[in-house]
């Protein structure tokens, strides 16, 4: 079994990050896939469904009929069916991201319960419904916390940006901003009795506990998947610009383009592929920060430590 709670250093948060993700990596991405599978299709169907009908407007009657009203004409004959479209991609959108967000903490909780990933699906679904009060809670503390913490996080990197040198420490600006959410949710899921908003205060405790070993390392990970993730979006511009798919020099090639022909499915399998490794890349990031989460909280309340006296005397 994984040792959650754990003291650990800046070299160690990255350890146990990818000793994580080799343990339990399956049996981690199979049931985040199979939980938001579902809405990420959705989605991913009503993102492609969208680029269709613009791509068709703005090739057809923006670029070859040379009409600069095209898209204006198209939002008031259509007007109802583009707000209902709008209305349902948002809600589905919010779904995707709550339970992109919260999976990680609901899936540490059970492998806090269970001593180890010995948990199916439905114990996840089941727990996801069970927190869903919880959930709602914690947006709308989010949303009032954001307010003060946005206005500091605004003043600290306009002084950031001033110089060159300080633009890069903006990264770190955002680490702690995403750590410090992420640990308060972590805290308020896994907790019993605490109230939100002492989540929260508690969080920003733990955040300057061990501040640049923490915060360090979550910068450096998005750094890593920013890096990651643009190399694969050039990748696949690449492989658009061979096909002829993005040129405009000759717009009919891309209108003429067959719906189900080779260039068109293959160049949609990539953009559903890149959309999913975005989120798998989220994921990845957050299961650093629960690492953190759990190194940090040891180190604040000697959870491993008094677990391992108390087997102690329940032997004796």
């Amino acid at each position: 079994m994984f040792q959650l709670y754990k003291a650990r250093n800046f070299s160690a948060y990255f350890k146990d990050t990818f000793d994580f993700l080799r343990l339990h990596g399956k049996h981690f991405f199979r049931n985040y896939i199979i939980v938001n599978g579902v809405f990420l299709l959705i989605l991913i169907a009503m993102s492609i469904i969208f680029i269709q009908v613009y791509s068709d407007i703005f090739v057809q009657d923006f670029v070859l009929n040379r009409n600069p009203e095209a898209l204006t004409n198209y939002l008031n004959q259509h007007s109802a069916s583009i707000i209902t479209y709008a209305i349902i991609f948002i809600i589905v959108g919010l779904i995707v991201g709550i339970l992109n967000y919260a999976f990680i903490p609901i899936y540490f909780k059970l492998y806090q319960k269970h001593s180890g990933a010995n948990f199916m699906v439905n114990e996840i679904v089941t727990e996801l419904k069970a927190n869903i009060g919880k959930l709602f809670k914690y947006i709308l503390a989010a949303i009032v916390v954001s307010i003060p913490a946005i206005i500091v996080a605004g003043i600290i990197s306009l002084i950031l940006s001033i110089t060159i040198i300080g633009i890069p420490f903006i990264l770190f600006v955002v680490a702690l901003i995403t750590l410090f959410y992420h640990s308060a949710l972590m805290e308020y899921i896994l907790s019993n009795n605490k109230k939100v908003f002492d989540c929260f205060s508690y969080s920003l405790n733990l955040c300057f506990q061990k501040f640049f070993p923490a915060i360090g390392t979550v910068a450096v990970f998005m750094l890593m998947s920013i890096i990651f993730q643009s190399i694969f979006g050039m990748i696949e511009f690449v492989i658009s610009m061979i096909l002829g798919v993005t040129s405009l020099e000759e717009p009919t090639n891309i209108y003429d383009l067959d719906r189900w022909s080779f260039t068109f499915i293959f160049i949609f399998t990539i953009q559903i592929i890149s959309y999913l490794v975005n989120y798998l890349v989220s994921a990845v990031l957050q299961i650093n920060q629960a690492i953190i989460y759990f190194g940090l909280k040891e180190e604040r309340e000697n959870i491993n430590t008094q677990s391992t006296i108390d087997q102690i005397g329940s032997d004796d």
